[in-house]
């Protein structure tokens, strides 16, 4: 078992997966509770931003699930700060992801859909194993219609890495 092994990287995947189911399942409280556990087990170790980067971002999708959208904001900043430091594009496009969620729920399907482009594009391709995209894009899909999802998202379809942080609209802390 991951306790068995001992390593706080190990424990945190662990912790993290289970965080995650929480949240799909609407346990919000339980996701809540176990991410900040699996960020005080790796406030000290040897996890590398892309963790740290994952991790903001699920939080910042618990509190909007929630519907704390500007503490969501916050975590979504540190995320896509982090992630940039890191230069790991498929953590750039998964904080991406997050930060699209923020816009839907903030009443910006445009937006979201345009985040999903940058997503993509930034990955380099479509990645359907992220568990948030289909409900993010059916949701903007049923609000903009398939032409304007697809406009918004073609929109995104130009960013690259190192311009996901402009293309967040995320600005970080001064």
């Amino acid at each position: 078992t991951a306790e068995d092994i001992g390593l706080a990287e190990v424990m945190a995947s662990v912790i993290y997966g289970a965080a995650t189911n929480a949240r799909l399942e609407g346990s919000l409280d339980e996701a809540r509770d176990l991410m900040a556990q699996a960020a005080d087990s790796i406030a000290d170790s040897a996890f590398g931003p892309q963790f740290w980067a994952i991790s903001r971002s699920t939080q910042g999708l618990i509190e909007a699930e929630a519907g704390d959208l500007a503490a969501a904001r916050v975590f979504h900043t540190e995320a896509i700060e982090v992630a940039m430091a890191s230069n790991d594009s498929p953590v750039i496009a998964m904080v991406l992801v997050g930060i699209a969620d923020l816009a839907l729920r903030g009443g910006d399907p445009a937006e979201a859909a345009r985040l999903l482009g940058a997503a993509d594009a930034v990955r380099g391709s479509i990645d359907r194993s992220v568990p948030d995209v289909d409900r993010i894009e059916a949701t903007a899909r049923a609000a903009l219609g398939d032409a304007g999802f697809s406009d918004a998202y073609a929109k995104g379809s130009g960013v690259t890495a190192a311009g996901a942080l402009g293309a967040s609209g995320l600005r970080p802390a001064a």
